[in-house]
């Protein structure tokens, strides 16, 4: 299992609790956010958090070089309620080092954006986890439905509704899920990818990693399901159990919160001991082949070391 999310950026005003009207989520600031640029230029997760790349590519002439006046030009010139842009979060494996890391980030760019010649703004944070003290790195990936055809466009053109007819005279066309034919299933298409690309990946750099179990270190497959939990019980029998997920509140509580830090303190608790259930349902074969193992050499060393083999032991010394 892996965190795999897709969301969607719409062009829209919402009006606050005092009755005022104001723009919601744009593009321009998602890419500022994922860039650590601009106002988010000092912005971090955590004290340890790294960019381990950026890049973006497929832009239209007007934009060549300057994907933030892309995003920008999406957020002005998209028709009201019209998406600006659609973006995909991905947990990424900290088996692999960061040059593997950007390889497989150059993998999903190849598949999710130069696949439909879609605009695109891609990169990778990466800090320690405040739960179990472990590298958390992940992918952001935004891009736009609108790709790029060749043709040259202003950037209210690219924008404009498409023509059929005449594809100069109107915008450049919108490849959304259903004109390519995955419709409502676009996310469960996209995690089967992204399972695909991860293992290739793992087989490749890391096809085994080590596991405690039950205070045992295991060795087990380097592998991941873009499965749910349900599903995956379903398939396999196991019973993994889903794990709650800490709010930003909770999770930097601060001290002069103590309800907060208390509530913290219970859903690490809680967190790990999931964890540990989930990796026992996971690799109970393994657990169990390797408790097994230990079980045969305790039993050979046991037999090894009687009266009788000692004073054996003993007796060959002498002769020699």
């Amino acid at each position: 299992m892996f965190y795999c999310n897709l969301e969607h950026t719409s062009k829209k005003a919402v009006k606050t609790r005092s009755g005022k009207v104001k723009n919601a989520a744009t593009a321009k600031n998602r890419f500022h956010y994922i860039t650590r640029t601009s106002h988010f230029k000092n912005y971090k997760e955590s004290a340890s958090e790294q960019i381990e790349f950026v890049r973006s590519g497929n832009m239209p002439n007007f934009a060549e070089g300057k994907p933030a006046e892309f995003w920008g030009a999406a957020d002005i010139y998209e028709r009201s309620n019209g998406r600006t842009c659609s973006s995909l979060v991905v947990a990424l494996p900290k088996e692999l080092n960061q040059a593997q890391r950007i390889e497989l980030a150059e993998a999903f760019i190849t598949e999710f954006a130069d696949r439909y010649s879609y605009p695109f703004t891609c990169a990778i944070h990466n800090h320690v986890g405040s739960l179990g003290g472990q590298e958390q790195p992940h992918l952001h990936f935004m891009y736009s439905e609108r790709h790029v055809d060749g043709i040259d466009r202003t950037a209210e053109q690219f924008f404009k509704r498409y023509n059929p007819k005449d594809p100069q005279k109107g915008g450049a066309q919108k490849l959304t899920a259903d004109v390519l034919g995955m419709g409502k299933a676009q996310l469960k298409l996209y995690r089967q990818k992204t399972e695909e690309l991860i293992n290739d990946s793992l087989r490749r750099y890391a096809p085994i990693k080590m596991v405690e179990i039950r205070g045992i270190q295991v060795e087990v497959p380097s592998l991941v399901s873009c499965l749910s939990n349900r599903d995956y019980n379903q398939k396999y029998g196991t019973q993994l159990q889903d794990v709650p997920v800490m709010n930003k509140a909770v999770r930097f509580a601060r001290e002069k919160e103590p309800e907060l830090v208390a509530e913290r303190e219970r859903m690490t608790a809680e967190i790990n001991r999931l964890r540990a259930e989930n990796h026992y349902e996971l690799y109970r074969s393994f657990y169990e082949a390797e408790l097994k193992n230990r079980q045969e050499i305790e039993e050979l060393s046991t037999q090894a070391e009687t009266p009788r083999t000692r004073q054996h032991w003993y007796a060959q010394e002498k002769l020699l």
